[in-house]
């Protein structure tokens, strides 16, 4: 099967066709001729294509101009597979300027030596061993080279290791040898670049242009150049270049690649649109709020690249620790050569190096760890951020918005007069109609879902902070806060132990008053996220040992809703200010300090707490202030997040053990004879690289996003 693609234009042109090459159940594997380009930036050609529905995984190999798909097996799937390989814009495609193609580890090397080590038996000796010299000398000359920029490291005891082969006359051994550090240096890089890649098929790539309605004509403007207030267009297949507001259209919009959420959600006037996401049916009109650097997709790629260069303490004291491993291996192999007197021994004892597993396994679970965090909506911000955040033992949380949805419920409705609870109901409904406040929608939505109506004789008046009067068949109805009762002459005291049982079970109160009488009590209460109390929980079974929460909301409704959750200590009644001044207090107690919140008015705390946790629908200082991100509205993410970071650090432990006890049993094996320096080579890159992936396994590797 071909399909025919006229791929013409951009850095030069794409030849066509493009070729089925082999299909079985869930694989594709497609000739792309264009693929051998040099400079083709194959990364951001892998991203583009892992968006398409369906697909699982997406292999490239330049070198055979193929491309192999991974997928669920449907026809669906395979038919967008085909489809968007024959829309493929030479736009989308990506160069890397002459020169700065990244280099992939190459197997040649170990291929040359193996040929060498077939074919060392049947050549002259005299141009075996200059061979042999030829192979190992760049080992050689950058242990030198090392030795002289970096003192004694790895790469010195490697070094010696090939060279006390030569000096024992053993070729062979120093050949075999040299080939086994290069498989295992080949294998090493490979994962690393693996874990790297993790991260690094999370960036999706922005789009070259975008379709912008200007002057009432529709232009193709290069993205950069989109701006806020910007109508900009999307159709099907293509990829929402702008975070903004629906304006017009309707379409199912996939957000797999920002959210997690498998399911295509349904965008229509009115909705906001994700930068990233992709239109699978419909056509959309968006007004552009976020651009550029600004939208929800820049951001995420802003995150990666500054975390992928980032290192944890626990990393740094790993390849500290490294070092110092280097020592005690040469010291070892001293006393080794001080006893057995045996330079075949010694070259054993120097490939027993324990310095590589423990220096990679660290950064490897770092980035496997936020590849797979990421899967699940959690946005980290690098090493530090995991190792602080499981370090906490005292996590902070702002309440409104963070355990709580930020809306309010009618919980109680409680005549105190001669109209019954329907009555009062549909009365202060009535009211609350020309207000748009919290309390107003709670007593709208609780009267509306009853069905109940009621007529009022005259106008509504506001009063700003305090409260709404109106008139009913001669009567004056007072509806709003005590304080605006005591005002107007009402006394409540007569029903203080009800008002008493509402704000002990933490609700706000709202009083109804009816021709200078107290007529009713209305309880409403902040819903709870019905996944708090299990966040709480979770958090204790992970090891934290303080619960805090900090609310500006008056202080009854904030112990009751604390000690429904079992929380240790609440703040109420705070300003702004206070929160940060709180930290700063547990800060001095010694704390490791988490604070989870999502108003303007946390930026200060999440900057000055341990480690800082956004939600998902925070304010953008919110979230550029959070060392962690949520990118999912639910607090479930936060105790997710606690497990994540935890068992990362157990992989580094575990690995860190792990390479000890193993390295400790072959250098004794190695010192006593018993273990040749080939056999040492192969075991120790062999341990080195399982050590690597048990901690790419452990972290969640391979990770499969949610909708992939």
């Amino acid at each position: 099967m071909r399909l025919d693609l006229s791929l013409t234009g951009g850095p030069a042109a794409l030849s066509p066709p493009v070729r089925i090459a082999h299909e079985a159940p869930g694989r594709l594997r497609l000739k792309l001729p264009w693929l051998a380009r040099a400079d083709l930036d194959t990364e951001a050609l892998a991203r583009t294509l892992r968006q398409i529905r369906g697909v699982q995984a997406v292999r490239l190999n330049p070198a055979a101009a193929s491309v192999v798909f991974s997928h669920d097996g449907t026809a669906a799937t395979r038919a967008r597979v085909l489809d968007r390989i024959g829309r493929l814009d030479p736009d989308q495609l990506r160069f890397h300027p002459p020169g700065t193609a990244p280099e992939a580890p190459s197997a040649a090397p170990i291929l040359s030596r193996l040929a060498l080590l077939a074919t060392l038996p049947v050549l002259p000796q005299p141009i075996g061993r200059a061979l042999v010299l030829w192979a190992i000398a760049p080992r050689v000359l950058g242990g030198l080279d090392a030795l002289v920029t970096k003192g004694v490291s790895v790469e010195v005891l490697d070094a010696l290791a090939v060279s006390l082969g030569v000096a024992r006359g053993s070729f062979g051994t120093a050949l075999t040898t040299d080939m086994m550090m290069e498989a295992g240096e080949y294998l090493e890089e490979t994962t690393m670049r693996q874990s790297g890649a993790l991260l690094q098929g999370l960036l999706m790539p922005n789009p070259e242009t975008a379709r912008v309605e200007r002057a009432g004509a529709v232009l193709d403007l290069p993205f950069e150049q989109v701006a806020q207030g910007d109508i900009v267009l999307v159709q099907t297949g293509e990829a929402v270049p702008v975070d903004g507001l629906v304006i017009a259209g309707a379409a199912q919009v996939n957000e797999a690649s920002i959210t997690g959420e498998s399911l295509p959600v349904t965008k229509e006037p009115g909705a906001q649109a994700i930068a990233g996401s992709t239109l699978e049916s419909g056509l959309l009109r968006i007004r552009a709020e976020q651009v550029g650097a600004e939208t929800t997709t820049a951001r995420i790629a802003a995150l990666i690249r500054g975390a992928l260069n980032e290192r944890s303490e626990t990393e740094k004291l790993a390849g500290e620790q490294a070092n110092r491993q280097v020592w005690m291996t040469l010291a070892l192999g001293a006393a080794t050569l001080a006893v057995t007197r045996d330079l075949r021994r010694l070259s054993s004892v120097f490939l027993v190096d324990y310095a590589c597993p423990i220096k990679l396994s660290a950064p490897v679970a770092v980035r496997a760890t936020m590849s797979a965090a990421v899967a699940r909506g959690i946005l980290i911000k690098g090493g530090p951020s995991i190792e602080k955040l499981s370090a906490a033992d005292t996590f902070v949380f702002d309440k409104t918005g963070t355990l709580t949805e930020g809306t309010l419920d009618l919980c109680d409705v409680l005549p105190l007069g001669a109209q019954n609870e329907a009555e009062v109901l549909a009365l202060a409904a009535a009211l609350e109609r020309v207000a748009q406040h919290p309390i107003a929608r709670a007593i709208c939505a609780a009267a509306q879902a009853r069905g109940l109506v009621a007529d009022l004789s005259g106008d509504v008046t506001v009063e700003v902070g305090h409260g709404l009067r109106s008139g009913v068949g001669g009567a004056e109805v007072l509806l709003g806060a005590r304080h605006f009762m005591a005002r107007e002459g009402v006394d409540f005291t007569p029903h203080a132990a009800q008002i008493e049982t509402l704000a002990e079970a933490g609700k706000m109160t709202l009083y109804m008053a009816m021709a200078g009488r107290p007529a009713a009590l209305f309880g409403l209460r902040d819903s709870l996220r019905p996944d708090a109390r299990d966040t709480a929980n979770r958090l204790r079974r992970a090891g934290v040992k303080h619960l805090v929460m900090l609310t500006g909301d008056r202080r009854a409704r904030a112990e009751a809703l604390g000690r429904e959750l079992g929380f240790d200590a609440v703040h109420a009644e705070l300003r702004p200010e206070d929160k940060a001044a709180i930290l700063s207090r547990l800060r001095a107690e010694g704390r490791q300090i988490a604070f989870v919140g999502d108003g303007i008015n946390d930026a200060p705390a999440l900057a000055s707490a341990g480690v800082g946790i956004a939600m998902a629908q925070g304010a953008d200082i919110a979230r550029a202030t959070a060392d962690i991100t949520l990118s999912e509205d639910r607090i479930g993410a936060v105790a997710e997040a606690r497990e994540t970071c935890d068992r990362a650090m157990a992989i580094i432990r575990t690995n860190t053990t792990l390479a000890l006890a193993i390295n400790t049993g072959l250098f004794v094996a190695a010192s006593s004879g018993r273990l040749p320096p080939v056999a040492a080579s192969l075991m120790h890159n062999g341990s080195t690289f399982a050590l690597l992936l048990h901690a790419l396994a452990q972290a969640g590797f391979p990770v499969t996003r949610r909708g992939a």
